[in-house]
């Protein structure tokens, strides 16, 4: 009985104080619009670098021992690397840098001798192709895969042939593809098979690092520190050759925690503010429900009530807004798959339970800002506050 009192009077005061109630819905709508946006485009952003340059990338490169250029016995190595537990894809690599020629013009590359099913595997490669397939290396020993910036320098298109430079060893190479990763790779990078790199550099079968993948790339940094504690040769985490994307990684969250922490007090200090304006138009009507036995609790329970039933349609109204704020973003162009909307080369994803963590915030950002002015309202004097005019 006491409750359904105490939230007949909190309904009325909300529907009788509309400025008051207008502003905190605005305010509260706002702050969660925000929250809901900054969310889908803060995890856009990690999801992007995530596919840019880990989830397509190796996570840990095996280099040679100490003291040794070239890895010998690499097959060993990797069947001993995808059997351990957690890797899902093992490429042995021979990397080099090199010149490519085309006509009167030269650039400096860097060619990548690979197994063009255990890369595609690691690393997706077909899916950076803009001409040509990535499996045909494995057929084509005179062929290579040249990035899309590094064939427009040297102003050459597939089927075209160019030289390819190591030292004082030469290749003729027919460009059979051109890939575009949206890196520097772009200008410099080149593809061919495994034994045409060995070839060029005249070593024999040998390869310059064994790239990993795992299942979890956090677990990157662990593994290799296990390598290089059992094995003789020299392992790396993408976290050592990438620090500052696995600092924005892991401090992303702490960063954004801090950022919403931000928000909702300065969102509360103005609700609160508004709260205290209105509880001073109404001290005459405190005092008159203590006077008729209203004690200090329930005074105190009837100003939360009305915060807390206003937070409800704010939390609603402001996932609409977010979710509105981040079409507008991605209006040019728009396309919208699943629960991701992206467009304009902005990628911006919501969760389900970025809604659920968003009327949380709602419901806590109402209970803070009306902490105080509950408090005050229900430490009137019932006899100064009918005094009141």
């Amino acid at each position: 009985m006491r409750e359904s009192f105490e939230l007949y009077v909190a309904g009325r005061h909300v529907a009788a104080n509309r400025k008051g109630t207008a502003f905190t819905l605005i305010s509260v709508t706002l702050a969660v619009g925000i929250i809901i946006m900054s969310l889908g485009l803060t995890e856009g952003v990690r999801v992007q670098i995530l596919e840019s340059t880990i989830d397509k990338n190796p996570h840990l490169i095996v280099g040679p021992k100490e003291r040794e250029s070239y890895i010998n016995m690499y097959r060993t190595l990797a069947v001993r690397l995808a059997d351990m537990p957690g890797v899902v894809a093992v490429s042995p690599r021979l990397v080099g840098q090199g010149a490519a020629a085309f006509r009167d013009k030269v650039e400096g590359v860097e060619f990548s001798g690979t197994l063009p099913e255990e890369e595609e595997r690691l690393a997706a490669v077909q899916d950076f192709m803009v001409a040509g397939r990535f499996s045909d290396l494995h057929f084509d020993r005179r062929g290579a895969i040249l990035g899309v910036k590094l064939a427009e320098s040297l102003g050459i298109r597939p089927g075209g042939h160019f030289y390819l430079y190591q030292k004082n060893n030469s290749l003729r190479l027919e460009v059979i593809g051109l890939l575009q990763k949206g890196t520097v790779k772009d200008s410099t990078a080149v593809y061919v098979s495994l034994d045409t790199a060995q070839r060029l550099i005249g070593q024999g079968d040998v390869v310059s690092e064994v790239a990993v993948k795992l299942s979890d790339f956090e677990a990157a940094p662990a593994m290799a520190r296990q390598l290089n504690d059992n094995w003789d040769y020299r392992a790396t985490s993408w976290q050592d050759f990438s620090r500052e994307i696995a600092r924005f990684v892991g401090n992303q969250s702490v960063t954004n925690l801090l950022f919403y922490i931000f928000i909702l007090l300065i969102s509360a200090f103005v609700i609160a503010n508004t709260t205290i304006m209105v509880a001073s138009r109404r001290k005459r009507e405190i005092g008159i429900l203590m006077a008729i036995g209203a004690r200090r609790g329930t005074i105190l329970r009837i100003f939360m009530l009305e915060n807390m039933i206003i937070s409800i349609p704010a939390g609603l109204l402001g996932c609409l807004l977010g979710l509105g704020l981040a079409r507008l973003l991605t209006l040019l162009p728009m396309q919208v798959t699943g629960t991701a909307a992206s467009g304009g080369g902005m990628l911006i994803i919501f969760r389900p339970e970025y809604f659920a963590y968003a009327m949380i915030f709602a419901l806590a950002l109402n209970f803070i800002s009306g902490i105080y002015p509950a408090y005050a309202s229900a430490r009137l004097d019932p006899v100064e506050a009918i005094a009141e005019q």
